[in-house]
């Protein structure tokens, strides 16, 4: 995006953005549901996708050619120092990443309400939070999601999702047009923002203060999921300046919470209050969360403020920095600790988000 032109051009270009979602997606989608496809599927998507492109639907094609050929901007290799960071700090990424970015995320008004709608953040909270951070975790740990690995093949399958979320919301009778249009190319690209430009933020708030190389890095990975995401090129910044013109741009406009964000705020506190691996109460991580936003977004989500448990959150940061000073002295311990946290991550994931057995 030209970031040259004006105010009036650029709200121009997103509110143009907010009225349309992802054509190859979702013409694929309308493809396997009018061949009766999904019957057969077993939840499979990706698979599903796969064995009607090669029984010759067209549309289906169309998107797998979309997501199997790489750019010539894309560089692999440069990915790899992003994943490492999330991978060597578990228990920050996954505060930065919940507290921070999917909290901030609620705060898009207009974009909330498809996860109001579709009950996902409020009835099951904790199925959701797994998906997002499966999703997370197995773009880190493949170090680059390349055509043909687990974590390439969990962007496709959340691409589809979206599709078909953005199908069953346009058939519903309460979907108001002046929200735009469901999973919508503007709120795609907040999305891809809270996962990038608000982790990085958060994670030096916590005192886990990314290098420019790390921050280079976890930017060219997410510009590439969000290529895989549909994402217009427009929408997809090259650097991370231009990451940070673009957040700005987006939340001006959209970063304005009403009573549904307040919703989600709670259910996600609620969900998470005294459970494993943290076992905090619910003002602790409302606490937790008002240190990586900021007191006014926090204050429009409705997240109280404990001064006991501030004190906590701020004094965060100086378990982190112990951790990058035993990096830097010792740097022979990265990658232990990057192998070390994989498996960390995937233990907290499995059992602190794990659902109710059914009675």
């Amino acid at each position: 995006m030209d970031f040259t032109r004006s105010t009036e051009d650029l709200d121009a270009t997103l509110d143009a953005a907010r009225r349309v979602g992802d054509v190859l997606a979702d013409a694929a989608v309308a493809e396997l549901i009018s061949a009766g496809a999904m019957r057969a599927a077993g939840g499979d998507l990706v698979g599903a996708l796969e064995r009607h492109a090669k029984a010759g639907g067209r549309a289906c094609q169309a998107l797998m050619e979309h997501c199997f050929t790489v750019p010539s901007w894309v560089r692999f290799p440069e990915m790899k120092v992003g994943a490492q960071l999330g991978l060597r700090t578990p228990m920050q990424s996954s505060v930065s990443l919940i507290l921070g970015s999917l909290m901030e995320s609620y705060g898009s008004a207009k974009g909330a309400k498809v996860l109001i709608r579709g009950g996902m953040l409020t009835k099951h909270v904790l199925q959701r939070l797994r998906d997002t951070t499966t999703f997370v975790l197995e773009i880190a740990a493949s170090r680059a999601p390349m055509p043909g690995t687990t974590a390439h093949r969990h962007v496709v399958r959340t691409r589809l999702v979206h599709a078909f979320v953005r199908h069953g919301m346009l058939k519903r009778g309460d979907w108001n047009g002046a929200w735009g249009h469901p999973v919508n190319q503007e709120d795609s690209a907040s999305t891809l923002l809270v996962f990038c430009h608000v982790y990085l933020r958060s994670m030096a708030r916590l005192g886990a203060t990314p290098t420019a190389e790390e921050e280079a890095s976890v930017h060219h990975l997410y510009r590439w999921v969000g290529h895989l995401m549909g994402i217009t090129p427009e929408l997809l910044t090259v650097d991370r300046a231009q990451e940070q013109q673009l957040y700005a741009l987006i939340t001006r406009r959209q970063l304005h919470p009403d009573d549904d964000s307040r919703v989600l705020a709670q259910s996600l506190i609620g969900a998470l209050a005294s459970r494993r691996p943290l076992f905090l109460p619910a003002n602790a991580l409302a606490a937790i969360s008002r240190h990586l936003l900021g007191d006014a977004l926090a204050d429009g989500l409705g997240l109280t403020a404990s001064r006991s448990w501030t004190t906590v959150a701020h004094a965060m940061p100086l378990l982190c920095r112990a951790q990058l000073r035993v990096e830097e002295r010792a740097p022979f311990t990265r990658f232990p600790l990057e192998h070390l946290g994989e498996r960390v991550a995937r233990l907290v994931y499995e059992r602190g988000f794990e659902l109710p057995k059914e009675p």
